[in-house]
């Protein structure tokens, strides 16, 4: 009995197989994020200057936001090791979220 219990344990943590990633991808994904909010950032400070109207940089930032999300929610909730329907569900959730913000955006008077 112990022996089985071990081998369902060692299995539970190698998830199918798939070995985690080493520390060098996490770093990776950390600057790609990083470099999202900074670019997040200087898309806020220059709408002036480079003549960005409110909505296309509303848009253009939710689009980033949304990507920094699945990532996010991709990579650091392990949920590649995990039945993709669960990414799918994150995602569409903020999809979703997204939508319902600009559909009331969008109907509000100005």
């Amino acid at each position: 009995m112990a022996s089985s219990h071990n081998e369902h344990a060692s299995h539970s943590h190698d998830h199918a197989g798939e070995a985690h990633a080493g520390p060098k991808l996490y770093w990776i994904f950390a600057v790609i994020l990083c470099l999202i909010t900074f670019v997040e950032w200087l898309i806020f400070e220059k709408r002036t200057e480079w003549g960005i109207g409110s909505t296309p940089m509303v848009v253009g930032l939710l689009g980033l936001s949304l990507i920094k999300f699945v990532m996010v929610c991709g990579w650091y909730m392990h949920l590649k090791f995990d039945n993709k329907m669960l990414t799918h569900i994150f995602a569409f959730s903020a999809f979703l979220a997204v939508g319902v913000f600009v559909i009331l955006q969008l109907s509000l008077p100005a």
